[in-house]
């Protein structure tokens, strides 16, 4: 029997919750677990993507998305959603940084975190580089909705780029 067990089990009340739109209650609920459970990543994952997307509370949401960072061990969720949460706060070099510590953590999802870098690149105006990354997000991806987006992000990124740079990546 796993420690966090009773946590779970109230973790999918809490997801049943947040579909229903009903996110106090649903962080109510989070709230309560940690109180029993304060190094429960998957509460503090949870926590970090409500108050990053559903209460635009940033500080709150790096909290807690650190937190489980620090306490995640077979549990990926954060890696992801942190990576969504720097690039929309427009913390770009923080994420080039997190995005390489990430690369090396086993069981990440490395297409998305490869796709997150890409996304930086492009932001950036880093185009070859953008493309280099988003051509490897697509190695390392298998869902094939993801890989039509990443796709559309190769052309997009080709259609930015100036003839100039087309060519010196074409010969690379």
């Amino acid at each position: 029997m796993n420690e966090f067990d009773d946590a779970e089990d109230i973790l999918f009340e809490v997801d049943a919750l947040i579909s229903q739109e009903k996110i106090v209650e649903a962080k109510k609920m989070l709230y309560e677990v940690l109180s029993n459970f304060p190094d429960y990543c998957k509460a503090h994952n949870h926590l970090g993507w409500i108050y990053h997307q559903k209460m635009t509370n940033y500080t709150k949401a790096e909290t807690h998305f650190k937190l489980a960072l620090k306490y995640a061990k077979d549990y990926f969720s954060p890696y992801m959603n942190y990576s969504y949460f720097l690039i929309d706060l427009g913390k770009y070099n923080e994420m080039i940084t997190f995005g390489e510590h990430s690369l090396k953590v086993k069981g990440v999802d490395e297409g998305t975190i490869l796709n997150q870098m890409a996304k930086v690149y492009e932001l950036k105006n880093n185009l070859e580089t953008a493309y280099s990354f988003y051509e490897k997000a697509k190695i390392k991806s298998t869902a094939s909705g993801y890989i039509e987006e990443i796709n559309a992000s190769l052309y997009r990124v080709k259609e930015k780029m100036n003839l100039f740079q087309k060519i010196k990546y074409i010969f690379r």
